[in-house]
Formats: structure tokens, sequence, C-alpha cells
């Protein structure tokens, strides 16, 4: 009895003292997670085991060291030679599970590139390029195929582009049938096919939004090898595709502009209406002004909201100075009829004015201005500006690889858009009236001298691959009223 009690009372005391002792249960606080998990997970075994020869597997499941996920596998997924039925993906746990769905031809060597859908449950770290590779036959094959995707109008290399091996050699095949063999370029462009079987293939790579792995629309950009690819037992590497689009889809017909504008207008009538509005829709005038200043050795744009019908531009007047004094201008339509140019010698930093009377212009509806438009703006001077003197030099390389007729362009880009440019001769290009900021620049081969930048065509006689643009990384700051050198090795 007496003992009982004694360790009854002990442990009361003791219970106590803790009791007292601790600062609350709500200021208590749990341990810390310790540092990020940064690493991926780590594979532990695979059934059937990577490189299987004689493989006749439906199922195959990879077993990880810790929980894991998948990524949007199903478009991540590359099977190569290519499969008529994407294999189905699942995870559970700390396993995949692939169950393939088609019948494998025989004596051939499949890749199943996973990319980065495999990914760790807490963090999502990616397993980077996962593969699994096994043959029907008694060997694996082993010969690769490299190389890079570079957008052919702007020089930069393109990711996420579908690159596509075929064995049948006619040129249509890329827009009826499906390749063998298929990757998608990296980051920096980069493709790379492993794996594979000798033999003689052609080469292709689009850049689609409908993903069917066929050429068969106008927007689709393409990319083609000028001759078979010859793979025996040496592997091929370092392959340049240009990418680009056959047809120029920037340009647009008057008919174009108008359907495209009808639903617009529709809806503003109904507006109208609704409002029970009777204001009539009237033809409206933009000029193209940066702080209603005009450019130098550029003509005046004058964008209308609708397809101009009816044009008198002899009635404008122009005038230059304080006192209004008429100069003779010309004018010139874009194939839209829609924006005017107005070809004049501006003088620097002289005011003008450009009256348009209503009655000048009317739209394919008939519709005028409300009111005569009346534009008044100052050229810009030439301390506005800022000026370039580029050099360029051809390495050994460069010489040996393109042609001594080969002509030469420098361009000067600011948001992916072409500012200014102009024939490098005797090594040098100078441009004056840059307006200030940021530009990158590329080099244009221009094989034709034409001074612009051509597409190439593959469904056409001839075929023909695009001209090719180098791009440089560094962009060159220009300031008003300041000159910059700029020294460059293609």
């Amino acid at each position: 009895m007496n003992h009982n009690f004694r360790g009854w009372a002990y442990w009361l005391i003791v219970i106590s003292a803790s009791i007292f002792l601790l600062p609350g249960c709500a200021n208590i606080v749990p341990p810390s997670g310790g540092p990020k998990d940064t690493l991926a997970p780590r594979l532990t075994s695979i059934t059937p085991p990577d490189s299987t020869l004689q493989f006749k597997a439906k199922k195959v499941t990879f077993t990880f060291d810790e929980y894991v996920q998948l990524d949007n596998v199903f478009e991540k997924l590359i099977v190569s030679p290519t499969l008529k039925r994407t294999p189905t993906v699942t995870s559970k746990l700390k396993t995949v599970t692939m169950v393939i769905k088609d019948t494998l031809a025989e004596n051939t060597t499949y890749t199943f590139n996973f990319s980065d859908a495999i990914r760790d449950n807490n963090e999502s770290n990616p397993i980077q390029d996962f593969q699994y590779v096994v043959s029907t036959g008694d060997y694996l094959d082993s010969l690769q195929v490299r190389g890079f995707i570079i957008d052919a109008e702007t020089g930069k290399p393109d990711s996420n582009v579908s690159v596509m091996i075929y064995r049948n050699a006619i040129d249509s095949v890329v827009s009826k049938e499906k390749p063998v063999y298929f990757a998608r370029s990296k980051g920096n462009g980069a493709f790379w096919f492993r794996n594979m079987a000798p033999g003689d293939y052609k080469l292709f790579a689009l850049k689609e939004e409908d993903r069917d792995l066929q050429y068969n629309q106008p927007k689709e950009l393409i990319a083609f090898s000028d001759s078979l690819l010859h793979l025996r037992d040496q592997n091929l590497k370092d392959i340049t595709l240009l990418l680009f689009m056959e047809q120029d889809s920037t340009i647009k017909k008057p008919e174009d502009v108008a359907q495209e504008q009808a639903p617009a207008e529709e809806e503003a009538d109904k507006k109208d209406k609704e409002k029970e509005k009777k204001k009539k829709r009237t033809l409206n005038i933009s000029p193209d002004l940066a702080d209603n200043k005009q450019e130098l050795g550029k003509p005046l744009l004058l964008t209308f909201s609708a397809p101009v019908k009816t044009l008198d531009s002899t009635a404008f007047r122009l005038t230059q100075d304080t006192v209004f004094t008429p100069v003779t201008f010309t004018t010139s339509f874009d194939s839209t009829r829609t924006k005017l140019s107005v070809h004049f010698d501006w003088k620097e930093g002289k005011p003008y004015r450009l009256i348009i009377p209503k009655e000048s212009v009317a739209d394919t509806a008939g519709i005028q201005p409300a009111k005569a438009d009346t534009i008044s703006f100052a050229a810009k001077k030439e301390s506005d500006y800022g000026k370039i003197i580029l050099t360029l030099t051809l390495s050994d390389s460069t010489k040996a690889m393109v042609s001594d007729t080969m002509h030469y362009v420098a361009q000067l880009v600011s948001n992916k858009e072409v500012k200014y440019s102009g024939k490098i001769e005797r090594n040098t290009w100078v441009q004056k009236r840059i307006t200030p900021g940021e530009y990158e620049v590329w080099i244009l081969l221009d094989d034709n001298n034409n001074g612009k930048w051509d597409r190439g065509v593959y469904y056409g006689t001839p075929k023909k691959q695009p001209e090719r643009v180098v791009s440089f990384p560094k962009k060159e700051n220009i300031k008003a009223n300041w000159g910059v050198k700029i020294p460059l090795t293609l």
C-alpha cells in the first residue's frame, strides 16, 4: 500500500514539474524540414531489364527509390521506331508501369524516351532524358544521327521541333506517312537519334500546331535535308537543318482584311442598335508618329480603319514651316489599301501640316471621314539619331564552307523585327539615322544578292533551301548623337 502510494506520488511530481517547465503547447515549434530536396528519383530496378534482347513483354515496370509522379507523359514519351498506338503509362507510389499496346516488329531495336516526364512526388525534380532500350532481335542497333535545328530567318536555334526520319525516299512521304524515327529538338536546337539501324533515310523537321507529324498546313514550318542519310558503320553528326515557312503568313489580301473587319463592324452596329444610337460609322485615319515626330528619310505612314476604294491625293495639302509653305509630294498604297505612304524629303527640325479633305477618300462601302483631317508634326533632327560602323571578318572555316560569290547583308533587329539593313561592301556597313535603343545584329547570307531574306521551297520546282541568317547574342546599345563601332567575325 505504502509502496504504491510512493510510486504514484513520484510520477505526480514529475508530471507537474514537466507542465510547469513547458512554455505552453501553442508555442511548440515543429522540427525543421532540413535542406530542400534537389535530387531526381533514382532507378532501382526494371522488369524486363534495359537492353533486353528477344523482347516480347507487353508490360514494363520501373521501380525508384522514392515516390514518383508523371508530368504530361502522353506528350513527352517518344517511341522510335514509331508505334501506331502510344503505350499507356501510369504511376503508383514508387513504380511506373508502361503497357505496350502494339505488336512490335521483329529484329528491331526500340527506344522509349520519357524525356523529363518522370519526377519525384515532393519537389517535382525530373529525371532528365530517361530512356529504355530493348530489341526484339539478337542484338541492339547502336548507330546515331545528331544535329541542330536553326530558324533560317532569325539564325536562332529552335526548340521542341519535331525531327523525323523515314525509310521511304519519295518527296511526299512527309505529308503521307508517319516517320520511322522521331525526336524533338532541345532548348539549344539539338536533336539526337540513338539506337538506329543501318540504312538510307530521308530527314525532315516540322514545327506544327496540330502535332500530327505530317506537312499539310500552309503555316507549318519545315526543314529538309537535300540528300539521303547514308547510315552505315559510322554515326552522322553536325547536321544543320534550316527551318522556314514556304508561304509568307504576314501578307494579307484586301478581301481577307475586309473579312476580318466585318465581324467587328457587325458587332459595333449591333451595339449601336441596342443603345438606340443613330451615329454613322466613319473612316478613321491614324498617322504613324512617335512623339509626333516624323523619321528622316522615310515616308509618313497613314493607316485607314478600312480598305480604301477611292483616293484623290491631289486634294491633299502638305505645308512646311510656320508660314505653311505648300510642298509637292507623292503617295503610294500597300497591297491591303489600308496603309498610305506620303513620300517627301523631310527637312530636319521643320514643322509640317498635312490636310486631308473629307471628300478626298472613301472606303469600299463609300464611307468617308467625318470631317477634314489635319495632321501636324515635325521632322526629327540628325542629332536625334545614332550611327554604327560595322566591319565583318570571315573565319577560315567560314571561307571553306561559303561560296566566294556569297553576298552579306547586315540587319539591326528590335523586338524580332528588322529595323535597318544594308549590304556589306568591302567588309563594311555604315548606317546613319538609327533610332536610339538596343538592337540585335544579324548577318544574312544573301545568295541571290537581292538584299533581303528569301524563304525556301520544298513542294516546287526546283527545291530550294532558304537563305540563312547568323545572329549574334550581344545586343548593341545605340545612343542619340553617338557613333558605335561593331567588329564581327562570322
